[in-house]
């Protein structure tokens, strides 16, 4: 996928281009951004941006690389201790595809520099693979950044796309949580214990509860 949108600010303009690569055999999935504006502001310091709304023009290049494995076993035990402690939290979660962000940006003939950490948060959005869609399957994306990994819910509606909302371009994988295996219900993006669960704890307390007294009862007889 390669995608070149352009992008007015003052008297200057950014080019934002988005390229999408996939080491597996299935395509790349598309990749965009939800407000293309954000990205500018989140992107550039007030310094650049006062330059490109004075009229120069800048670049801004998103690479993001999809894949069904990695070759860095330190990263991998960074996701696999990550998303073991997110599970006890949530529940089971399954690994679906990696995807690796890489970020540059320059203005006018200035020298590129990488870009990880932005000013605010913005959207960036994924189709999903058909093969990882599933029927009520709710969907993450993993993400590490010098060893700090953080999960994202997603935060889009709609079933086929995955909605990251973030301020770092870094690596990470996707994951998602069918049916059934989460045991947290959310309400407006806020965690609730499921009130089955809670129903179960509940029960599990009252047996025990009685099993003491039961117990109790027992012994006082004896005396």
């Amino acid at each position: 996928m390669h995608q070149v949108t352009n992008i007015s600010y003052g008297e200057g303009s950014v080019n934002i281009v988005l390229d999408s690569s996939s080491q597996m055999e299935v395509t790349a999935p598309e990749f965009r951004f939800g407000d293309y504006s954000s990205v500018v502001t989140s992107c550039f310091t007030q310094k650049e941006l006062e330059r490109i709304s004075e009229g120069e023009n800048a670049l801004l290049t998103f690479y993001f690389v999809v894949s069904d494995e990695v070759d860095d076993e330190q990263l991998l035990a960074q996701y696999s201790e990550a998303i073991e402690k997110n599970e006890e939290q949530i529940g089971r979660l399954t690994e679906g595809i990696y995807l690796d962000v890489k970020a540059s940006k320059t203005i006018s003939d200035d020298k590129e520099n990488s870009l990880v950490t932005l000013s605010s948060d913005v959207d960036v959005q994924m189709d999903i693979p058909l093969y990882l869609i599933g029927e009520g399957r709710s969907y993450f994306f993993l993400s590490s950044n010098m060893g700090n990994c953080e999960l994202i819910e997603d935060a889009s509606p709609d079933a086929d796309v995955l909605t990251i909302s973030t301020d770092i371009m870094c690596p990470g994988v996707v994951l998602y949580q069918d049916i059934g295996e989460s045991l947290v219900e959310r309400d407006d993006k806020v965690f609730r214990i499921k009130t089955t669960h809670l129903a179960i704890i509940g029960i599990a307390a009252l047996v025990i509860l009685w099993a003491v007294l039961d117990r109790l009862h027992k012994n006082s007889k004896r005396w």
